[in-house]
């Protein structure tokens, strides 16, 4: 049976929880959010309720004659792509500032300078992308908000 202190100093060695979810966040920016999308363009643009045509729909005849030129296809796949090298670049940021600054107020500062893509991303999906989309979108806004506003509040001179 664990005690108490045994307990504790099982997580002594982990940052605070505000940090941990930090590292989750700058984790699932390059991953998922980054990584992820390079790997697949058609399946992230879904989640911006864009919908890019798969290989296969782009070659089929009925897609020429609607009008849809290659170029076009091209052109929104390169800007799902950049959405995606744009989150690689926040993750890294992230997780730099994370794990090797360990710099509290900083890294709630670049969380809540994210903040603004996050926001925009939100507000563009809701206006031009599917409406389906949009929830994912506020369950970020609230994520990057509530984790930068928490390790903004707590001082520099804290026990990391």
């Amino acid at each position: 049976m664990a005690t108490i202190s045994s307990t504790r100093n099982l997580f002594a060695g982990l940052p605070p929880p505000a940090e941990c979810l930090a590292i989750l966040v700058g984790v699932a920016e390059l991953t998922l959010f980054g990584l992820g999308g390079l790997a697949n363009t058609t399946e992230f643009a879904k989640g911006y309720g864009l919908p890019l045509p798969s290989a296969s729909a782009s070659k089929s005849p009925r897609s020429l004659e609607a009008g849809e030129s290659e170029e076009v296809e091209r052109t929104q796949s390169a800007l799902v792509a950049a959405i995606a090298a744009r989150n690689i670049q926040n993750g890294i940021v992230i997780l730099a500032f994370a794990c090797y600054w360990r710099d509290r107020r900083a890294l709630g500062t670049v969380l809540l300078g994210s903040l603004v893509t996050t926001f925009a991303d939100l507000v563009l999906v809701k206006w031009y992308g599917a409406q389906e989309a949009v929830f994912g979108h506020v369950i970020g806004v609230i994520n990057t908000s509530c984790i930068g506003g928490a390790l903004l509040y707590w001082s520099r001179d804290g026990k990391w």
